[in-house]
C-alpha cells in the first residue's frame, strides 16, 4: 500500500510541476458556470468544515472553480500526503486530479490517473466513475485528432 501511496503522490506532484512549467492557466472546462457569488458561498461553506481532509478536498474544488488549476493540484497533493490513510478522500482526490489534468489539456495524465483509480478500486462505484471518465477522455482525444 505504501508503494502505491508514494506513486500516487509522485504522480500528482509531477503533473503539477509539469503544468507549472507549461504555464497552463486555462480555466476549467466548466468555467463560467460558477459565478462569483457561488464561489463566495463555497468559501463560506469551507469555513464550516472541520474534517482536515474534507477541507483540503473542498479547497481544491474552490481553486478549480476559480480557474486556479495548479493550486488545485497542489492542494490535492497535500491531501494525499497528509491523509493517505483515509480511503474516502484519496479516491476522490485522484478522480478530481484526473479532471484537473483534463481541464489543463493533459489528456495522457488524466487517462493514467483515471486508469489507476479504475484498477485500484475494481468493482466499486469509483471504478465505474473512472471508467466513464476515461470514455470522456477518449472522446476529447478523438475530437482533437479530428480537428487536426
Amino acid at each position: 500500500m505504501s508503494r502505491i501511496f508514494y506513486y500516487v503522490t509522485f504522480f500528482v506532484l509531477a503533473g503539477s510541476m509539469f503544468a507549472a512549467a507549461q504555464g497552463t492557466d486555462a480555466p476549467p472546462s466548466d468555467a463560467g458556470t460558477v459565478s462569483e457569488s457561488e464561489i463566495q458561498a463555497m468559501e463560506q461553506r469551507l469555513a464550516t468544515i472541520s474534517d482536515p481532509a474534507a477541507r483540503l478536498f473542498f479547497q481544491a474544488n474552490i481553486h478549480r472553480a476559480k480557474g486556479e488549476l495548479e493550486q488545485a493540484l497542489q492542494t490535492l497533493a497535500q491531501l494525499n500526503v497528509h491523509h493517505a490513510h483515509d480511503p474516502r478522500w484519496i479516491t476522490r482526490s485522484e478522480l478530481l486530479s484526473a479532471k484537473l489534468y483534463l481541464d489543463m489539456g493533459m489528456t495522457n495524465q488524466a487517462d493514467v490517473t483515471a486508469r489507476q483509480v479504475e484498477f485500484l478500486n475494481e468493482g466499486t462505484e469509483a471504478a465505474e466513475t473512472a471508467r466513464l471518465f476515461r470514455e470522456k477522455i477518449n472522446q476529447v482525444n478523438e475530437k482533437s485528432a479530428a480537428s487536426e
